[in-house]
């Protein structure tokens, strides 16, 4: 119940912010020819992982403990929600590469690309270093961990290590590492993209379903590339444009719910508490399909509250852990630990309001001003043609 309560105070908020902000408004009916869809679907994934970490956060607060939602769904929305967020950029890219005829800039993809994760990152490692050096004795700082410390530089294409005996991943509830698989993926994108026209992607989906089997056997872990995958696979099964008018129905939309609903309790609950899995891809494969195929799911990926939470997405999953470790941290100091349920998610309902607050800031004084000049860039390479280009 109180995570469901959170979400819903979350999505309140987003809308508040959209009334109240001519920034919000202006910048949601700019959309150009964006897939509306998608975005809310982007803002609900935000918000699942959100969810999730509250949980978490919540049992981390009364047992010390953390990795327990204590709650099948909300331990469930943390890796569905991560894995939408791949799928998504696999869809957006992909479909971008065979618009191109599978040629694509490398400047100019890997300049947007930067542009786009760099300011919000930065920002937020500033402020997990900053919370760090408050709460510790900065012996991490010595001259020998330096080059940890430059790995936190990387824009989290590198994982992040141990500086010395401090772990910065529990600063943020370790967000940073689907970082690395964004960056694998925008590096390989190029290579790739030759295989965008026609039907070329099934071949490579058989590869690299075939290459994870065989990483199993080498206790290696290569499902993260089967999840873009699955992604790069809809804009070839949806260029039909009568079968894409056909899933815009509301039947489509409940089919899909439901088809993922089933999927979850047919692979059982193991499946997808031990971490990300392809089970866990295929079970919400339905709903991305059925929402790039423009479904707005009885207006509600449409909505602009939902719409907000798409645009601001990425500064809630960069910043919402630290929020969350920075009000877990403070109860625990003052001995806070033994509240009732009720108030520790009343706690975490008003911290999740502080920090939907708190992205919005940082999206309109530093994301879009980066994004910005990135959009200006493309406009300027591609002519009077791109105004129609999705961002």
């Amino acid at each position: 119940m109180g995570g469901a309560l959170m979400m819903c105070a979350v999505i309140a908020t987003a809308a508040g912010i959209v009334r109240n902000s001519k920034f919000y408004r202006q910048e949601l009916t700019e959309s150009g020819s964006r897939e509306l869809a998608l975005d809310g679907l982007r803002g609900m994934a935000a918000l699942m992982v959100m969810a999730h970490h509250a949980a978490l956060s919540n049992t981390w607060l009364t047992t010390g403990e953390w990795g327990d939602a204590r709650n099948p769904i909300l331990q469930l929305f943390g890796p569905m929600g991560v894995i939408i967020f791949f799928m998504l950029t696999g869809y957006l890219f992909w479909g971008k590469a065979r618009v191109a005829n599978g040629k694509m800039n490398i400047v100019k993809l890997w300049r947007g690309r930067l542009l786009r994760i760099a300011p919000l990152y930065m920002f937020s490692l500033l402020v997990i270093l900053l919370v760090a050096t408050t709460q510790t004795d900065t012996g991490w700082l010595a001259l020998e961990n330096w080059k940890s410390l430059l790995r936190l530089l990387a824009l989290g294409a590198l994982n992040w290590h141990k500086v010395g005996q401090m772990d910065f991943t529990v600063y943020n509830a370790g967000v940073t590492w689907t970082l690395h698989y964004e960056w694998a993926f925008y590096l390989m994108l190029p290579f790739i993209a030759w295989l965008a026209p026609g039907r070329k992607v099934f071949g490579l989906a058989v590869i690299a379903y075939l290459l994870v089997w065989v990483g199993l056997w080498y206790n290696l872990n290569l499902q993260g590339g089967l999840y873009f995958i699955l992604g790069m696979l809809c804009p070839v099964l949806l260029e039909n444009p009568s079968l894409r008018s056909q899933f815009r129905h509301p039947v489509a939309a409940c089919l899909a719910l439901s088809a993922t609903i089933l999927l979850c309790v047919l692979f059982g609950s193991d499946s997808f508490v031990k971490g990300h899995s392809a089970s866990i891809a295929g079970a919400v494969f339905p709903l991305l399909f059925v929402a790039a195929a423009g479904n707005q799911f009885l207006n509600i990926l449409t909505h602009p509250a939902m719409r907000c939470l798409g645009a601001i997405s990425f500064s809630l999953y960069l910043l919402h852990g630290i929020v969350f470790r920075l009000v877990i941290h403070i109860l625990k100091v003052n001995g806070l630990t033994s509240l009732t349920q009720l108030d520790h998610w009343l706690i975490l309902i008003i911290t999740a309001i502080a920090t939907t607050l708190l992205c919005a800031a940082t999206y309109r004084w530093i994301e879009f001003p980066f994004l910005s000049i990135s959009h200006k860039k493309c406009l300027q390479a591609a002519g009077p043609a791109a105004e129609t280009i999705p961002n």
